[in-house]
């Protein structure tokens, strides 16, 4: 139902990051005619395979970004005539996002004014002074607001578990961009993200509500996907492995590399990009530490038989 919700210009960053790969390993004629011809398909593939090029130029990793310079000149655009106005414009949003980039929070921008936060890489654990505790997994951001008659958490991006503590007079509420949770005491966890939010349950009982009024209720190990106006199915689920994440630990069980790999993405600055169809649909299972993302790649690589490459700010499978 959400396989929709993946961005367009995702899908095009990576094709364009294998495509400089392949590119990089004595390219024939035809290689490098058919990489000409996707280039063509749109200004949105040019300008992809131009931050390619550029992103490996700009780290000095590789001989493929000196022997083909000429890709990137031949795709960046001409310059234009910019009003000063723009520049202005542009001046301003180049320092705000500097100020972002130098606090290490490249994702969750909405989360900077948030009460709890945490960055790439980084997961620690939050006392709502209830009883309740909160665990942040890596990238995550929330606020709370307590009042006599209510306990109100306010997701602002990532994954959140919530320990919920009993309080009759005072029910637990979850709110997020997409809907709410509605409980009183156990375990829940909720995940943001760019165009959905996920919510699953590891005990006691929940009752999930979408922006659009729709609404479900849950018991424990039961997950369900939901947008603003899209309510999901309940699935049920190993609710303790999907949140393993807070032991220190990733639990995978007949997931695909590709799969894989979109978990440990936000563990890891930059991208994480698997070359090859075969590769991204080969399914692995394994228990991982997850404090250890070098060792965590190398482990998945290992098992999947592949070759890891590690840049400044990208990791390939290949």
């Amino acid at each position: 139902m959400f396989d929709r919700f993946r961005t367009r210009n995702n899908a095009l960053n990576d094709e364009s990051i294998q495509w400089v790969i392949r590119l990089g390993a004595r390219p024939s004629a035809g290689d490098k005619a058919a990489f000409e011809r996707w280039c063509q398909r749109s200004p949105a593939h040019a300008e992809a395979a131009r931050q390619a090029f550029a992103l490996l130029d700009g780290v000095g990793q590789t001989a493929l970004a000196a022997e083909h310079r000429h890709w990137v000149q031949a795709l960046t655009p001409a310059p234009r005539r910019i009003s000063r106005r723009a520049v202005l414009a542009g001046g301003l949003s180049a320092a705000a996002l500097a100020g972002v980039v130098g606090t290490g929070m490249l994702g969750p921008v909405s989360g900077v004014l948030a009460d709890h936060r945490t960055r790439i890489g980084q997961r620690r654990q939050a006392s709502l002074g209830d009883g309740s505790t909160a665990w942040l997994n890596s990238e995550s951001a929330f606020s709370q607001a307590f009042s006599n008659v209510r306990r109100t958490v306010s997701v602002a991006a990532g994954e959140l578990l919530f320990d919920v503590a009993p309080d009759p007079q005072r029910p637990f509420v979850i709110e997020s961009r997409d809907g709410s949770v509605h409980c009183s005491v156990g375990r829940f966890a909720l995940h943001r993200e760019s165009r959905r939010s996920t919510l699953t349950v590891v005990s006691g009982l929940a009752e999930l509500r979408n922006r659009a009024g729709a609404s479900i209720e849950m018991i424990p190990n039961q997950r369900v996907a939901f947008s603003a106006d899209v309510l999901g199915k309940a699935e049920t689920v190993d609710a303790g492995a999907l949140t393993a994440w807070v032991r220190g630990k990733l639990i995978f069980n007949q997931q695909s590399v590709a799969a894989i790999a979109g978990e440990l993405q936000r563990h890891v600055p930059g991208r994480i990009v698997v070359m090859g169809e075969s590769l991204q649909q080969l399914q692995l299972t394994g228990v991982f530490e997850l404090d250890d993302i070098d060792a965590l790649l190398r482990n998945i690589a290992a098992l999947a038989g592949a070759e890891l490459i590690r840049l400044p700010l990208l990791t390939v499978i290949r």
